[in-house]
């Protein structure tokens, strides 16, 4: 998609020397002002900008709060020209802005992203956003670039891109970036935020992965129109396919656009149907693909609360039969499915893994103390990828090794009067994403022995005279034990 990147480069300098960034933000609102935008409430931030003129002030005025600039003051502290070359404003008497840009970035970087006005965006009356509107960033999209390994890789893919966001954290650690949408607005737009954050990325209008065929990645990512809606409203959130039918065909699609060793990152919505196991559902999604599978579920909404959120994200229509005519449309809809509710949350696959060792990791993660981070969803893929190299017999010779940061918890506590009772022995990383895991004595005594250099049948020899046990008694539980840990990331096999 073409953009004037002279000018986006142009535009770059005066943001970044302006200070119209993340950080400059903030140093201009103040803390409360910039927490107030966070909730979308943009009063405070205009009494901060009170008297206060310059590129940086007309900027957020601009673009942050969504208010006109008089031409006077845009033409005094504003590169209009530029502005105007990469379709960022408009107006005569008065200059608004065409589009949302927004500071965004890393702790050591800064990007910008070019995206429509949202429903409640400030200064920005939109009502119903259009067809092919253009999300910015949003929940949806920090939960995926948080969970992205961010090892260096060759070729990497943004399936269904929107405005850019995956593709900018790509562009960091990826020899190349791919990023597709069937939305050609989206991908204007995406080309504005590649130009204007200083990458560039291979830009291809296409459904699914239609605009790649034949083609292999080290690393896909995806943050597709998952949402399961009657027809096909809005581009960028509805798939059109009946059901959950996106996430079963792009996962089944999937597994051979990457390359050997490849991972790919998707989110997605699945339905809970009455009288079916959702595990069930979504493991026939990913059985048979030749990929090691995560799936997990991070929330569940039941269907009033799941159709209110996404006829809210759309915003509102002014006539009040409309809108319950869609409502009662969409869960008439999923009623007729049998759906109880719908499914969030992500699934990983790993090519090259060992699916066939113990099938699809699927499982919920809701009460989980935090979702994982990019390095920890690297190591679950690791840890269960080596499992091809180990069967009984290999486990059994093996010499695990606690996890960096692995942390063993065994502490008494007192009862009512004051008496001490031993406590189970708890098992987990410090800050760690997952609850600790519960241990008895003879599994505690084995992690404490995992120090890299002994075996697992040695430990098991040391637990069993500890203890007084047969040592083949205490064997099978502790081949079931280990292997769990491992696949927990908590040990690792040298």
């Amino acid at each position: 998609m073409d953009v004037d990147r002279a000018a986006a480069a142009r535009l770059r300098e005066v943001f970044l020397g302006s200070g119209f960034t993340a950080d400059g933000l903030l140093a201009l609102l103040g803390a409360s002002a910039y927490a107030a935008l966070g909730r979308g409430e943009p009063v405070p931030a205009r009494r901060a900008l009170e008297g206060r003129h310059g590129t940086d002030a007309e900027l957020v005025r601009l673009f942050v709060l969504g208010d006109a600039v008089p031409l006077a003051e845009a033409q005094r502290h504003l590169p209009l020209a530029d502005l105007e070359a990469v379709g960022l404003i408009t107006g005569a008497s008065d200059v608004r802005a065409a589009v949302d840009v927004r500071p965004y970035g890393e702790s050591d970087t800064d990007w910008y992203v070019v995206s429509d006005h949202g429903p409640d965006s400030a200064g920005h009356d939109t009502g119903e956003v259009a067809v092919d509107h253009v999300l910015g960033v949003g929940g949806a999209s920090l939960t995926l670039a948080r969970l992205t390994p961010r090892d260096p890789v060759g070729r990497a893919l943004d399936l269904g891109t929107g405005c850019g966001v995956q593709a900018l954290h790509l562009g960091r650690h990826a020899g190349s970036v791919v990023a597709t949408d069937r939305n050609r607005r989206a991908l204007r737009l995406a080309a504005a935020t590649a130009a204007l954050s200083g990458q560039e990325w291979d830009l291809r209008e296409g459904s699914l992965l239609e605009p790649v065929a034949g083609e292999t990645f080290d690393l896909v990512v995806s943050n597709p129109p998952f949402v399961i809606s009657p027809g096909h409203r809005y581009t960028y959130r509805d798939a059109g396919l009946p059901a959950d039918d996106l996430g079963r065909v792009l996962l089944q699609q999937l597994p051979a656009r990457l390359e050997d060793g490849g991972t790919a990152v998707v989110l997605a919505n699945w339905l809970h149907v009455r009288g079916a196991d959702w595990r069930e559902r979504v493991a026939g999604w990913v059985e048979g693909s030749g990929c090691d599978a995560w799936v997990a579920q991070r929330e569940v909404q039941d269907p009033a609360e799941y159709v209110g959120l996404w006829l809210r994200d759309a915003g509102g229509t002014d006539d009040a039969a409309e809108h319950d005519r869609r409502y009662a449309e969409w869960l008439d809809e999923l009623g007729d499915m049998d759906a109880e509710g719908v499914g969030f949350g992500w699934v990983v696959l790993h090519k090259g893994g060992t699916y066939g060792a113990s099938g699809p990791r699927i499982e919920d993660v809701a009460s989980f103390p935090r979702q994982p981070r990019g390095d920890e969803v690297a190591a679950l893929v690791g840890a269960r990828a080596g499992w091809a190299t180990y069967d009984a017999f290999a486990l059994i010779s093996s010499t695990p090794r606690r996890a960096p940061r692995l942390r063993l918890v065994e502490e008494d506590r007192a009862d009512a009067l004051g008496r001490l009772e031993a406590m189970p022995p708890r098992l987990g990383l410090v800050d760690g994403w997952r609850p600790e895991v519960l241990l008895d004595a003879v599994g505690a005594h084995l992690v404490r022995s995992f120090d890299g250099t002994t075996t697992l049948a040695q430990a098991v020899e040391s637990a069993a005279a500890v203890y007084d046990l047969d040592p083949d008694d205490v064997l099978p539980a502790a081949l079931v034990a280990v292997r769990a840990l491992v696949e927990d990331a908590l040990l690792t096999l040298d």
